[in-house]
């Protein structure tokens, strides 16, 4: 959305009744100027037709790290310390900026509150948004940043071998960023924030404004962050690392892990989905902790499959399910992911997660 067509939106919201002349004449532009941005919101899906009644769709709101992938894939086996010949491959990606991109082509609408540079990366995050129907238009635009970078070497397996991360822009996802779209926040069904946000702006976020928030903790280095505001999560889907650092207690088996789970939910967590690759998933609320085994999956590349189930926790939470049921779409949803190329897979969608628990038994 334009500068000038959110100044004619806000308007119309004040007014639902002002006339095309009246709008021409506060914002001292010409009627047919008015027209055509009026043309473009309803063609954006921000006012429905004639009447300019507002579009008030249900939404969710991501909060986090957007920037541009580099993933190389080895044509052989991965040599450390020396020069592998193989394939690079550039793509959108960033933890919150994936998970909205799984969310949108799960048909829910999607909110993206991040920060990218003024530059050819943030103009391709804004444009494949806009292609997959992420709302994007509140996010920061910056000209003394660069976008974030993302550098991923696989193995021959499709794991991460070695990543690399410039994100520095995140740290301009600041309290005063927030404090202008508390309001945008506040009206979503859900919150999903991303451990890429600074402290500070996570815990704002968490303790003054009212809404259920999903969290991914990202990395070990990150989850750090959220230590202090777990009583405010609903929802979060750590690994065993991350697990061992929320609860503080290390996991070397599968009691180990029923301990952990439980520690984080005594904190306040309403919902833990704790991730243990070809382990299964771990996952528990306050009356009860499920163990779900997973089949084998052929992995193509692992990146973002992660996302892909935070994305399903979402799903799950919308719909009401249950924790299980939760559980098992996400664990669908994120195999779907692992057999794609990229981090964000064009097969995702609540049909092929359907399929794909029939096809897995789940």
């Amino acid at each position: 959305m334009t500068n000038r067509e959110k100044e004619i939106l806000e308007l119309i919201k004040e007014n639902p009744f002002i006339t095309q002349d009246e709008l021409a004449k506060q914002l001292n532009i010409a009627r047919s100027s008015v027209a055509v941005h009026i043309a473009n919101l309803i063609k954006k899906g921000y006012i429905l037709g004639r009447g300019y009644i507002i579009n008030k769709l249900d939404y969710v709101t991501v909060i986090g790290g957007a920037n541009i992938d580099i993933n190389g894939f080895p044509n052989k086996k991965l040599k450390l310390k020396d020069s592998n010949p193989g394939e690079l491959k550039i793509s959108p990606g960033g933890v919150g900026r994936n998970i909205a991109e799984n969310l949108s082509r799960l048909n829910i609408n999607t909110k993206l509150l991040t920060a990218i540079g003024n530059d050819i990366y943030g103009k391709k995050i804004i444009e494949h948004s806009k292609n997959i129907g992420i709302d994007i238009s509140d996010s920061l635009i910056l000209n003394d940043f660069s976008t974030s970078t993302y550098l991923a070497i696989l193995d021959e397996k499709g794991d991460m071998a070695v990543g690399l991360s410039d994100m520095e822009i995140c740290e301009k996802i600041d309290i005063n960023y927030i404090k202008s779209k508390k309001n945008i926040i506040e009206k979503s069904k859900a919150v999903i924030l991303d451990t890429n946000l600074p402290q500070k702006t996570i815990e704002y976020i968490t303790k003054n404004i009212n809404n259920t928030f999903i969290v991914d903790t990202v990395s070990t280095a990150k989850t750090v962050k959220i230590l202090n505001i777990l009583n405010y999560v609903h929802s979060i889907k750590p690994n065993i690392y991350e697990a061992e650092i929320l609860s503080g207690i290390k996991i070397e088996n599968k009691k180990d892990a029923e301990k952990a789970v439980r520690n984080i939910i005594n904190k306040g967590v309403k919902r833990v989905f704790l991730t243990m690759g070809k382990d299964g998933i771990l996952c528990a609320d306050k009356n009860k902790t499920i163990y779900i085994k997973t089949p084998k999956i052929k992995v193509i590349n692992a990146t973002g499959a992660g996302d892909a189930f935070t994305a399903g926790i979402v799903l799950g939470y919308l719909n009401n399910y249950s924790l299980e049921k939760t559980a098992k779409i996400s664990i669908a949803a994120s195999a779907i992911t692992l057999e794609s190329e990229g981090a964000n897979s064009e097969q995702l969608s609540k049909e092929n997660i359907e399929n794909k628990l029939k096809e897995m038994k789940l």
